[in-house]
């Protein structure tokens, strides 16, 4: 699932491309793919333009204005650009023309979707009403987390939860945790004020290179121009079991916490 790193280079991608252009066509290929009937998808995108974009944890947002998109790609949705105008079809799932011959195609939303709100109203969204704070917020404050991390739960579990912290998924909870040397199974309340800062410091960080670098790619995702991400290039454990740990070359150890699967150094994130 594309997380805050990826969601936030697909919104930029998708502001470069088309803000302040008018959409001349718009559709979607079935009913289940947005929260109104598709004619109604037309019609209420069809002559507005786009104002900008942005992203409320792994959601996209678009203002059209009197209208805002939200976009959520879930496991291997994509947005990309197409030559020219095809109906929306399996693959293709939400396609938007713009008055500047650009075309855009919200791909896999086979369990995502492209809803429509009025502008105001997307803040009801069942999922961007029990959101957390952004980690680039003001809110977003090793207090909070202090606050947050009260709680007898796997840490892991916690950074999970999008009403903790809002945009962080598997892959950026792993990079976190080691490089804050904190076991994922640590309970949340154990942690001392000092690793409490090293998680809030860590999350920041890797979160901001990762956007720099373009996202994380190992399947699915690209950006708006098709290209991949380069952050997997500089992941210290996801994805790395037996192989030595960057820092003190310990085999590196996968297991489950939370229910997903895990990657941990036991030496630099003692239990």
């Amino acid at each position: 699932m594309p997380e805050l790193p990826e969601v936030t280079v697909i919104s930029e991608d998708v502001a470069a491309l088309a803000k302040d252009r008018e959409v001349l066509r718009a559709a979607v290929f079935r009913p289940d793919v947005t929260n109104v009937e598709p004619e109604e998808f037309t019609r209420r995108l069809v002559g507005r333009r786009l104002r900008g974009t942005g992203r409320r944890g792994k959601i996209m947002a678009l203002d059209f204005g009197d209208v805002v998109g939200i976009v959520h790609l879930v496991i291997s949705g994509r947005v990309l650009r197409l030559d020219e105008w095809t109906e929306p079809d399996r693959m293709n799932t939400a396609i938007l023309e713009f008055d500047n011959g650009l075309v855009l195609a919200f791909t896999r939303l086979w369990l995502g979707y492209f809803d429509l709100y009025e502008p105001g109203a997307e803040e009801k969204h069942p999922l961007i009403s029990r959101l957390g704070p952004d980690p680039f917020s003001e809110a977003f404050t090793p207090e909070y987390l202090t606050e947050a991390f009260r709680r007898k739960a796997s840490i892991k579990s916690l950074l999970l939860d999008q009403s903790v912290v809002a945009g962080l998924g598997n892959i950026y909870v792993d990079e976190v945790l080691f490089t804050a040397g904190v076991h994922p199974a640590r309970k949340a309340n154990t942690l001392s004020a000092q690793k409490i800062q090293k998680v809030h410091a860590a999350t920041r960080d890797i979160l901001g290179r990762a956007i720099e670098l373009r996202g994380t790619t190992f399947d699915s995702y690209h950006d708006a121009f098709g290209e991949t991400g380069k952050y997997q290039h500089e992941l210290k454990v996801f994805t790395r079991a037996g192989e030595p740990c960057p820092k003190c070359g310990t085999l590196i150890e996968k297991s489950r916490v939370a229910g997903r699967g895990t990657h941990v150094c036991p030496a630099c994130q003692p239990l």
